[in-house]
C-alpha cells in the first residue's frame, strides 16, 4: 500500500470514513501492487545476475592463470646436496634437469689500504685533485692518475677495441695424448723479431697440459691455449701491433699441428676518453704499462694497463679533496658516488689509516685509483689488501670447464635457475631441479573452488521448493542451467565421472573428480604426486593444444598451437602460408678449399646486434674452423643471439654468421677494419630475418618470427596462436588444418567469457534485457501512483464534502430543536404558525 492514511476529526455521519475509503483504495491499487511486485522481482534479478556475473569473472582469471603454457615455468624447486655450498633459485623458463659443480672462486670486491698512518683525521694527506672510478679491472685498466689540465667531475672512458697478441694456429686438432721426447720437441720462431727455439719438456700430455708445457718452455714468452675444436693456439705475451710472431720450424710442428708460415702480428688496443680516441700498440705480456691518455674536454689522464685490453665502459671521476686532510679525502671519495667507499680507519692511539673499497664485486666492480695519491704523505701508497676477483665455478668437478660471473651468483647453467654461491668448495656440489606440483595446486584449487561456486550459485538461484511451493528468482532460466551445463561438460572431458569406478582419466590420476551432486573435488595430495610424476601430461589436461592435420607428409610436425585467448572457439581450423619464417643470414661470398685454408692478413670483425656488439680480431695465417670458433666465442661472451657457422661443402667453405632468432627483429650488422677477407660486410649491409606470412581460418593473420596469430573478434579463430616452422615457402601454401583444444583451464575461461562478455554475451543481455523491463515497469508505477493519488484524493475530497453537508443539517436541525423547547409563547407562537401553515395548505389544496 502507498498511499497516505485517511483520517477524519468530528464526523457526523457515524460512519467509519476512513475504513470505507481503505476499503474502495485496496482495489484500486491492486494493479500498482503488481507493478511493485514486479519491480522487486526484476532487481532481485538484476542483483542475482551480476553477483553471477562477478563469479564467472572469477572462474575466468583462475582458468587464465593455468591455461597458458607459460603459467608453468616456474613450477620447479631446486634442491642442493651442499646447500651450505651452493643453492639453485627457480625463476621462469626452467626445466627439470641437473647439474654439478665446484666452486673453485667466490667473488669478492676490491679493498685497498694505506700503508702507512696519520695521527689525526685533520692532517693533509693530499694536494690537488683524485681520479678514481670502478670497473677498470675488466677493461683491463689497473688504475688511473690525472696528468695535467683534466677538469674535475665525470669523465667516460671506454675501450672501443681489444687487444690482441700475436697469434698462430694449428690446422689440425691435436691429439687426445701426445708424446713428446727428444725427437720432437722443439718449436722454432721468430717472437716480436728475435729467433728463438722453444724446447718442450718430455712427456705424454692431454691437450690442455700440453698447452701448459708449451707456455712455461717458452719462459711466459708465449702463451699457449686449445680452442674448443681442440686445435692449438700460440700467442705472444706482448699484446699490440709491436707484437710478432712467425714459426720458422722445429722438431714438434708436426705432433703439434702447426706449420711455418709468414710472421702475424697483434692488434691494437683503443681507448676513448672523453670522445677522443688513443690507440695502444705496446702492452708488455708482464707486470704493467703506462699509457698517456688524451680527454675530448681537455688535458690528459695516465692509465696503468694490465694483461690487455678488453672491450667496455667505465665512468671515472676527478675529484677535488679540499683542504686535502683525511677527512676531507674520505668525504670527498663518498660523495663522488664512482662506485668505491672511503673509510678513515682507526687502527691504534692517534693512528688513523685510510681504506677504499669498491660497493660491487667482481673484476667488473674493482675500485680503480691512483695508489700513489697519497705516497707524499704519512699515509703513503695504497696497498691491495683483497684483490676483486669473479666467482668461478667448474662444471663437472674441478677441472672441468670453468664459468665466471661477477657476482656470487650465478645464471646460465641451466634455464631458468640462477645458482647462489656461499663458500668455495672442491668437492662437487649438483644442484637438481624437478617438478613440484605444490607450486601449482593453490591455482587449481582456486579455479575449484570459482567453478563451484559458479555452479552452487545457479543451483540456488534457479531452484523451486516443493514443501513451500515457492520458486527462486531465477527458477525456469534455461539458459543457465545450460551454462551450469557447460562448465561441468568441460571438467567432465578432462576428469572423467567419480561414481562408476576408476576411468583412467588424466584428472582423475590428478585427484580432480566429479560428485553425483554435480561439485567438483580436488585431492590436493594426488594432484602433487601426479603432476610431480608426469607434469607434462597434468599440464596438457588444463591447458591449450591443438593436433594438425598436414596437407602433405612433408608438413607433418612443423605447425602446433603456441596459445589462444579467452575469446578463441574450439574448432578446426585451415591454415596456409604464403611466406616462411627465416633467421638473419649473411653468407660470406670468399670461399676456401677447407677448413684448414688460412686467412693472409690480421684484421677486426663486429657483429653489432641490438646493444650488444662483439669483436673478434683474426691473425695472419689463422685457420678458417678457429676463425668460426673465435667469432663463437666473441659472439657468446655478449650474448648477442648470433652465431658463426663453416657452410658449403669441400673445396667451396664460406663463413656464415646466422641469429638464433627468426623475423624482422632478429637483424644484425658487420663491419671490417681490413680488406674483409670472409667476404661478409658487402655495402655495410643491416642483415635481418623474414616473419611468417599466412592465412589462419580463411583471414590474413599476423606474422611475428615463426609465430602467426589472428586477431578479429568476429572470426571463431580469433585470438589463435600458431607456431610454424616450415622453411622454404615463399607463395601461398595450404599446409593443413588444425584442431584447436583449449583444454580444462581454457575452455573453463572460453565459457565464462561468452557468457560474461559484452554485447553479446549471455548475462549482459540478460541484464540489460530486465533493466529496459524494470525502466518500463518504473514509468508504469510512477503513472498509476499518480491515479491512486488521484484516486484518493477524490475520495475523501467526495467524504468531506459529505460530512460538511451533515454537519450543515446538524446545525439546522438543532437550530430547530432548540426553537421548539423554548417559552410558551414560543409555544403558542409556533401553535398559531402551525395552525396557519396547515389553514393555508387546506385553503390551498380547496
Amino acid at each position: 500500500m502507498t498511499t497516505a492514511p485517511v483520517s477524519f476529526g468530528g464526523l457526523e455521519s457515524g460512519l467509519n470514513t476512513s475504513a470505507i475509503i481503505s476499503a474502495e483504495m485496496q482495489v484500486f491499487e491492486q494493479p500498482l501492487d503488481a507493478l511493485q511486485t514486479q519491480q522487486s522481482t526484476l532487481n532481485t534479478q538484476i542483483s542475482d545476475y551480476q553477483a553471477l556475473n562477478g563469479q564467472l569473472l572469477t572462474l575466468q582469471q583462475s582458468a587464465d592463470a593455468l591455461a597458458n603454457p607459460t603459467a608453468y615455468d616456474e613450477a620447479f624447486s631446486a634442491s642442493s646436496s651442499a646447500p651450505s655450498v651452493a643453492t639453485g633459485v627457480v625463476s621462469s623458463g626452467t626445466s627439470a634437469g641437473s647439474i654439478t659443480l665446484a666452486v673453485d672462486q667466490l667473488a669478492t670486491g676490491s679493498t685497498q689500504i694505506s700503508a702507512g698512518t696519520v695521527a689525526a683525521t685533520d692532517d693533509v694527506v693530499a694536494s690537488g685533485d683524485i681520479l678514481l672510478g670502478s670497473g677498470g679491472s675488466a677493461l683491463g685498466i689497473a688504475s688511473f692518475s690525472g696528468g695535467s689540465g683534466l677538469s674535475a667531475g665525470s669523465h667516460a672512458i671506454s675501450v672501443t677495441q681489444s687487444s690482441a697478441a700475436a697469434s698462430v694456429s694449428a690446422g689440425t686438432p691435436l691429439a687426445a695424448s701426445t708424446t713428446i721426447s727428444a725427437a720432437n720437441d722443439e718449436i722454432d720462431a721468430d717472437v716480436n723479431g728475435t729467433p728463438t727455439t722453444f724446447q718442450i719438456a718430455a712427456g705424454t700430455y692431454t691437450p690442455a697440459q700440453l698447452a701448459q708445457a708449451i707456455t712455461q718452455s717458452s719462459g711466459d714468452a708465449l702463451s699457449a691455449s686449445v680452442t674448443t675444436g681442440g686445435n692449438l693456439v700460440i700467442a705472444t705475451a706482448q699484446q699490440g701491433s709491436t707484437a710478432s710472431l712467425q714459426v720458422t720450424g722445429g722438431s714438434a710442428l708436426s705432433s703439434l699441428g702447426l706449420s711455418t708460415g709468414a710472421a702475424v702480428f697483434g692488434t691494437d688496443g683503443q681507448i676513448d676518453v672523453d670522445g677522443t680516441t688513443t690507440t695502444v700498440n705496446d702492452i708488455a705480456g708482464t707486470g704493467t704499462t703506462q699509457v698517456t691518455l688524451n680527454s675530448g674536454e681537455g688535458g690528459t689522464m695516465t692509465a696503468e694497463i694490465s694483461g690487455g685490453l678488453s672491450v667496455g665502459t667505465m665512468t671515472a671521476q676527478n675529484v677535488s679533496v679540499g683542504d686535502g686532510s683525511l677527512s676531507s679525502v674520505v668525504n670527498a671519495i663518498n660523495a663522488a658516488n664512482a662506485g668505491v667507499t672511503a673509510t678513515a680507519l682507526q687502527v691504534g692511539t692517534n693512528e688513523f689509516a685510510l681504506e677504499v673499497t669498491s660497493l660491487g664485486t667482481g673484476t667488473s666492480g674493482a675500485s680503480t685509483i691512483d695508489t700513489q695519491a697519497f705516497s707524499g704523505s704519512s699515509l703513503g701508497a695504497l696497498e691491495t689488501t683483497t684483490a676483486a676477483q669473479n666467482a668461478i665455478v667448474s662444471i663437472g668437478g674441478t677441472g672441468g670447464f670453468q664459468v665466471t660471473s661477477a657476482t656470487n651468483t650465478v645464471t646460465g647453467l641451466l634455464p631458468g635457475i640462477s645458482v647462489d654461491l656461499a663458500q668455495v668448495s672442491a668437492t662437487p656440489v649438483t644442484i637438481t631441479v624437478a617438478p613440484d606440483g605444490s607450486q601449482v595446486v593453490n591455482q587449481v584449487s582456486a579455479l575449484v573452488s570459482a567453478a563451484n561456486q559458479v555452479l552452487s550459485t545457479i543451483s540456488t538461484d534457479t531452484a523451486y521448493n516443493e514443501s513451500t511451493n515457492t520458486a527462486a528468482p531465477l527458477n525456469g532460466q534455461t539458459s543457465l542451467n545450460q551454462l551450469a551445463q557447460q562448465v561441468l561438460s568441460i571438467v567432465g572431458r578432462a576428469v572423467g565421472s567419480s561414481g562408476a569406478g576408476s576411468d583412467g582419466t588424466a584428472g582423475e590420476s590428478a585427484g580432480l573428480a566429479i560428485t553425483a551432486t554435480g561439485t567438483i573435488t580436488l585431492n590436493q595430495s594426488a594432484f602433487e604426486a601426479a603432476y610431480d610424476k608426469d607434469p607434462s601430461a597434468v599440464q596438457a589436461m588444463f591447458t591449450e593444444g591443438g593436433t594438425f592435420s598436414a596437407a602433405n607428409p612433408a608438413y607433418a610436425g612443423q605447425l602446433s598451437v603456441a596459445g589462444a585467448t579467452d575469446g578463441t572457439t574450439p574448432g578446426t581450423y585451415a591454415v596456409s602460408v604464403s611466406q616462411s619464417a627465416a633467421q638473419a643470414t649473411d653468407s660470406g661470398v670468399t670461399t676456401f678449399a677447407a677448413p684448414t685454408s688460412t686467412v693472409g692478413a690480421a684484421e677486426s670483425y663486429t657483429i653489432t646486434s641490438g646493444s650488444s656488439t662483439a669483436n673478434y680480431a683474426t691473425t695472419a695465417g689463422e685457420s678458417i674452423a678457429n676463425v668460426v670458433s673465435g667469432l663463437n666465442a666473441a659472439l657468446a661472451a655478449t650474448g648477442s643471439g648470433v652465431s658463426a657457422f663453416l657452410a658449403g661443402s669441400a673445396g667451396s667453405y664460406q663463413v656464415e654468421l646466422r641469429s638464433a632468432a627468426y623475423g624482422s627483429a632478429a637483424s644484425f650488422v658487420v663491419g671490417s677494419s681490413g680488406g674483409d677477407q670472409l667476404g661478409l660486410t658487402a655495402s655495410g649491409t643491416s642483415y635481418a630475418g623474414t616473419d611468417v606470412a599466412g592465412t589462419i581460418n580463411g583471414e590474413a593473420a599476423t606474422g611475428s618470427g615463426q609465430i602467426l596469430s589472428l586477431s578479429d573478434a568476429s572470426n571463431p579463430a580469433n585470438g589463435l596462436v600458431l607456431s610454424i616452422t616450415t622453411p622454404g615457402i615463399t607463395s601461398a601454401t595450404a599446409l593443413g588444418s588444425v584442431d584447436y583444444e583449449p583444454g580444462l583451464a581454457q575452455g573453463l575461461a572460453n565459457v565464462a567469457v561468452q557468457a560474461t562478455i559484452a554485447p553479446g554475451g549471455q548475462i549482459p543481455d540478460t541484464v540489460s534485457g530486465l533493466k529496459s523491463t524494470l525502466k518500463n515497469v518504473t514509468s508504469q508505477i510512477a503513472l498509476q501512483q499518480q491515479l491512486v493519488n488521484t484516486q484518493q484524493a477524490t475520495l475523501t475530497q467526495e467524504f468531506t464534502n459529505l460530512e460538511e453537508t451533515l454537519s450543515q443539517l446538524s446545525s439546522e436541525s438543532q437550530f430547530l430543536t432548540d426553537s421548539a423547547g423554548s417559552s410558551s409563547g414560543s409555544s403558542s407562537a409556533l401553535s398559531s404558525l402551525s395552525s396557519s401553515s396547515s389553514s393555508n395548505g387546506s385553503s390551498g389544496a380547496g
